[in-house]
């Protein structure tokens, strides 16, 4: 029986020392990392202006970041909204086929209508009154045909037959060292002046411009919206209850020349925690934290304000780029253990809490 007693009392002090150091692992787990903060992207050139009004001197103005040069036989895929190399059509080479090399270059050159083969089998590629150009790749084998703007079509020979393709944009992007997604968004801003190619999965824009000689390809400024504006201490919290600015808040606006228009509206998120405040287009958010009152800028504002650089921050209208939040964090395994464990903690603690009050009022209900 001693035995029995001695085996389960080590058993007990073993289990409760594994359990105690697995906690204190758990416990020790390193925070979740938080969130980095959204970048606006700025769809066109625009000014940086020092306050958030139409009517604001431009601090500095916003640039596109160039990245390669291309062909211009690349028109066809950014016109067609087709970005990888994909067969148009094929055509019987007739008694063309018995030809070879230079003959058949020849041939395809002098002897084929390509504006009428485009249109009878394509539904909206045109090429222009202005006679295409065959540019020989390897001959007998493969042509670029091109059209008036520059735009190329590769021609392959595949036995009694021609295969038509567009050329392969996604292969010149990677050849450039700029891997796209495959969710790929392309549209003619100018016809054959401008595009844009969107990558939604990557959250970025590329600018593509018809130059003198090639396409010139710029990606598009992505700039670090500056959310925290400016805090004060939480003796404006009673003004804030009050649906009233204090006049410490008020100074604040004013010293991050963020001048209020005088109707400012104050409205309750989260009593004695966060609060709204709606000013014209302007929206801002007030959140108690670390014993101090935050003012962050609401992204849902007309204005956002922007760090341009290391030197230049300012604000940019809205409507002139795309908000691009960062992902949530993914806590790993280790930190949910312990967001579980504290939770465990937190509800045995008020347990014992509401037990102890309870055997309290029996004591004093007995007396």
């Amino acid at each position: 029986m001693k035995a029995l007693l001695k085996s389960l009392t080590f058993g007990i002090i073993f289990i409760l020392t594994v359990g105690f150091g697995i906690g204190a692992y758990i416990l020790q787990a390193p925070p979740v990392e938080q969130t980095k903060v959204p970048k606006f992207q700025i769809h066109a050139r625009t000014a940086v202006r020092g306050r958030p009004v139409v009517t604001s001197k431009p601090l500095a103005y916003t640039i596109d970041v160039y990245r390669f040069n291309l062909d211009r036989q690349y028109i066809s895929n950014l016109s067609s909204g087709k970005l990888e190399r994909e067969l148009l059509f094929s055509a019987a080479l007739t008694h063309r086929a018995r030809l070879k090399g230079a003959a058949l270059d020849d041939a395809l050159a002098r002897e084929i209508d390509w504006q009428k083969m485009f249109a009878n089998m394509t539904e909206n590629i045109r090429f222009g009154p202005s006679k295409p150009v065959l540019e020989v790749l390897v001959s007998g084998e493969e042509w670029l045909l091109r059209n008036a703007p520059g735009a190329g079509y590769t021609v392959s020979r595949t036995r009694n037959q021609i295969d038509i393709y567009l050329p392969d944009l996604k292969d010149a992007f990677d050849t450039n060292k700029i891997k796209l997604s495959t969710e790929l968004e392309a549209s003619t801003q100018q016809t054959n002046k401008q595009w844009f190619i969107k990558d939604k999965k990557h959250g970025q824009t590329y600018r593509i411009t018809n130059g003198k000689e090639n396409l010139i390809v710029y990606q598009q400024s992505k700039y670090e919206i500056l959310t925290l504006l400016f805090e004060v201490d939480l003796a404006s919290q009673a003004s804030l209850a009050e649906g009233k600015l204090s006049q410490e808040l008020i100074q604040g606006f004013k010293a991050a020349k963020i001048p209020l228009a005088g109707r400012a509206a104050v409205s309750t998120i989260e009593a004695a925690v966060s609060w709204r405040v709606t000013d014209l287009s302007l929206i801002y958010n007030i959140r108690s934290e670390d014993d101090r009152l935050k003012v962050y800028l609401d992204l849902e504002s007309r204005w956002l304000r922007i760090r341009a650089d290391d030197n230049v921050k300012g604000w940019v209208q809205r409507d002139r780029g795309t908000i691009f939040e960062p992902p949530p964090p993914i806590p790993s395994s280790r930190q949910l253990a312990k967001k579980r464990l504290l939770v465990l903690i937190e509800t045995l603690k008020r347990k014992v809490g509401i037990s102890n009050e309870e055997n309290k009022t029996q004591d004093t209900a007995s007396r």
